[in-house]
């Protein structure tokens, strides 16, 4: 992995599937259209057996197991304890516009995610969450945004092929939207899994 823009990056071990380790690498710029790409690597949480890993030479990040991609930048990631699940927070765009106007000050909101379980079940794993085509909203005092809620997944361009209904279509929806610039940095669940708390950093964009 190369170290550019976004040069963080989130490891987690799983206690629920020993010798599972998680890695969250983000975006290589605000709007990082390589990301269409499933194989670009970036924008993405991949799965990796450390029990099984290859000797003597190094461990693509491709070669991973894709829990998601289409995540800008998903700085926190956690295992809930009790049944395993897999969530992050993400850090969603800067600097957005929608039909000419710009919107980046109370738009696109961050997210929390869910990436399904480490079980041996696909339910709900290796998904596309949108980047960088489909983000989702926070304030609905958007151009054209018609009868979308917060959290809904909105177009940069409603006109364009990568509409709203398409995005709402085709990607993954956050399962909770927080206020856009937040900064989402970490989450942690309670022993019981009752509650999770997230640390917010905040951002000046």
């Amino acid at each position: 992995m190369r170290n550019n823009d976004h040069v963080s990056r989130t490891l987690t071990l799983s206690r629920k599937s020993k010798g599972t380790l998680l890695v969250s690498r983000g975006s290589g710029e605000n709007m990082d259209m390589g990301t269409r790409e499933v194989t670009s690597g970036r924008s993405q949480i991949r799965a990796f057996d450390i029990n099984n890993l290859p000797g003597g030479k190094p461990y693509s990040y491709t070669d991973g197991k894709v829990l998601g991609w289409g995540l800008r930048n998903s700085v926190g990631v956690a295992e809930e304890p009790i049944t395993g699940g897999i969530f992050s927070v993400e850090n969603s765009a800067d600097n957005i516009q929608r039909k000419g106007k710009d919107v980046h000050e109370d738009n696109p909101g961050e997210e929390l995610n869910f990436h399904g379980f480490l079980n041996g079940s696909t339910e709900g794993q290796g998904g596309n969450y949108g980047y960088p085509d489909c983000f989702a909203l926070w304030d609905t005092d958007l151009p054209e945004g018609g009868s979308m809620k917060v959290g809904s997944q909105f177009a940069l361009d409603p006109d364009s092929d990568l509409n709203d209904e398409k995005c709402a279509k085709d990607y993954v929806a956050p399962r909770l939207t927080f206020q856009a610039h937040t900064a989402p940095l970490d989450i942690v669940f309670t022993p019981d899994g009752s509650e999770a708390y997230v640390t917010f950093h905040g951002s000046c964009e």
